[in-house]
């Protein structure tokens, strides 16, 4: 169902209740907006659109359980459609592809028009094109669920192959994740132990250090869950090319090719292009400016939140580009929505660095929290849950924390039974 309002509606002073909220993007900063708004009584009347082309929403955070089948498809990537059922969301499958912010409309693709009083533009970031051979032809990313499956895929792939070999049981899968960030080491980790004795992990950066914006507590727990996965770490070394079976690697000014079966690429983003038929502020990555309320600056009914804004905080330092910040700006936004119907001002969006988390292989992971660093399996328990309370509504998260329950129970009550009874079988 298409919403529309005469197209010459300029102004927004004093709007009625019942206003027309248009969301373009389905990510942390889209979706969690659309379920903040629920909260609101008064916005229960309102028309709220998401448009979104993808048909689940992705915890992204937790996509590296997926390759070690720690987690299930429908535990990380629920659908839209189960997502908003019983609010007054209307989700549109289908890609914005044009935004008019004199006339207040968004052109979606086959040419239909959604008119708005208000807009979220939460249309996030994808990989940056490097001018590197090979890289587009060569490498995986990993930022979509088909990114995670097709990883999976060619990891089973690989140990069936070398399987049959003539030397099977010395012949190593090779793999080399470009990028010492914390999706690149998330990465390496998982890999590891998917292929176990068989791999043979490479993870180069560019950098001095892996993780370098975390805490030194949390990058010594990396180095030393990489350490413990033989995992070879390249620092200060760049990638000057990419093959089918290889990587060219350069350090100090000499080159080395490495032979790599599986190539993974998780370095760096950029914003999605901008929609607007009329030109905006932004900064050098593209990400558009914003007020600290997150509203577009010079447009003071959109909003914009998430990897394509810049958000500022009270002393001109910068959100992160994060699941976390994109969360608690979703909520902000909810909330001026909310005040701005009301004839209320807006508020300004403060972020709060609640810690860092990775993943560092099955059932290990580090914590950082206001100065408290953990690791291990109390850590991996801990963000496990943290993660399940930040899932998108109740209903979802109890499924899953039902089933997370459940394989906690057996992993304590079957081997205090089997000691117990050693002829016991689960």
């Amino acid at each position: 169902m298409i919403h529309q309002q005469p197209a010459g509606r300029t102004s927004n002073s004093n709007p009625p209740t019942g206003s027309q909220i248009c969301i373009v993007g389905g990510g942390f900063g889209g979706l969690y907006t659309a379920l903040y708004l629920q909260k609101y009584r008064h916005l229960r009347n309102s028309q709220i659109t998401l448009i979104e082309p993808k048909g689940r929403f992705l915890f992204t955070p937790m996509m590296y359980e997926l390759i070690t089948d720690e987690l299930k498809e429908w535990e990380i990537a629920p659908t839209y459609s189960s997502l908003l059922a019983g609010t007054n969301v209307s989700w549109l499958q289908t890609r914005a592809e044009a935004v008019d912010l004199q006339r207040q409309v968004v052109t979606v693709t086959g040419g239909d028009s959604i008119a708005y009083d208000y807009l979220v533009l939460a249309t996030g970031a994808d990989s940056r094109p490097v001018d590197i051979p090979g890289v587009d032809q060569h490498t995986l990313t990993f930022r979509s669920l088909d990114d995670a499956l097709s990883l999976k895929a060619r990891l089973s792939q690989l140990l069936q192959v070398q399987a049959m070999g003539p030397q099977a049981s010395a012949a190593p899968v090779y793999v080399t994740v470009i990028g010492g960030g914390p999706s690149g080491v998330e990465l390496a980790g998982k890999v590891s132990d998917y292929l176990g004795a068989r791999g043979q992990i490479t993870l180069v950066d560019r950098g001095a250090t892996i993780l370098k914006p975390f805490e030194k507590g949390l990058r010594r727990l990396a180095q030393q869950a990489l350490a413990r996965r033989d995992i070879r770490v390249l620092t200060e070394t760049s990638v000057a090319a990419v093959s089918a079976d290889t990587v060219t690697i350069e350090a100090g000014g000499e080159q080395q090719v490495l032979l790599s079966h599986l190539t993974l690429w998780a370095v760096g983003t950029q914003p999605n292009p901008w929609l607007g038929e009329q030109a905006v502020d932004h900064n050098e990555q593209g990400q558009r400016l914003t007020r600290r309320s997150l509203q577009l600056i010079d447009h003071d009914n959109v909003f914009v939140l998430g990897d394509s804004a810049d958000v500022r905080g009270s002393k001109r330092n910068a959100a992160p580009n994060t699941a976390q910040a994109a969360y608690q700006a979703a909520s902000r936004v909810a909330a001026n929505l909310a005040a701005m119907t009301r004839g209320r001002s807006p508020k300004p969006f403060n972020y709060l660095h609640l810690g860092d988390m990775v993943t560092l292989g099955v059932g290990d992971a580090g914590l950082w929290s206001f100065g408290i660093t953990l690791g291990g399996r109390i850590a991996a328990l801990c963000r496990r849950g943290v993660y399940i309370f930040r899932m998108p509504t109740r209903r979802h998260r109890a499924k899953v924390a039902r089933r997370a329950l459940g394989e906690l129970g057996r992993a304590v009550f079957l081997p205090w039974r089997k000691r117990r009874d050693p002829g016991y079988e689960s």
